[in-house]
């Protein structure tokens, strides 16, 4: 898959992934998987993929920090809010095959607060962007 291609399918697929679950869908094979290694969950098909996702408690909000990859390996990082509230740091990874996602491995990372411990070996970051809920 060349990268304007895959990069086009993943930003459209963000772009609908709080409000259009069939449009977000579009990206996934009809057998597609989708994994997160934290629950042991496996969600087996793009139709199940779709319920699983209409039917979610919670209102999300999307803010793309990077996306990188090449072929048909791609890992998207971005940060996820649960209804205007709890932030989680994300990492996605797709693996294509004939044009579509077959099958998508997530991640969730909570913020913390660095020990005070660790301080004489570690230097901060830049403060993450505010989340701006944006998915581009």
């Amino acid at each position: 898959m060349d990268e304007a291609t895959a990069r086009a399918m993943i930003a459209d697929h963000f772009a609908t992934a709080a409000s259009d679950q069939v449009a977000s869908a579009e990206i996934y094979a009809d057998d597609a998987a989708l994994e997160f290694p934290q629950g042991l969950e496996r969600i087996r098909g793009k139709a199940n993929i779709i319920g699983f996702r209409s039917a979610y408690p919670a209102g999300l909000e999307f803010s793309m920090h990077r996306t990188i990859g090449c072929g048909n390996l791609w890992v998207n990082e971005y940060r996820l809010r649960y209804d205007g509230g709890s932030v989680f740091n994300i990492v996605g990874i797709m693996d294509f095959a004939k044009g579509k996602v077959v099958r998508e491995r997530i991640y969730f990372a909570e913020p913390w607060e660095p020990p005070a411990w660790r301080a004489q070996w570690v230097e901060p970051m830049e403060t993450e962007a505010p989340f701006d809920g944006n998915s581009g």
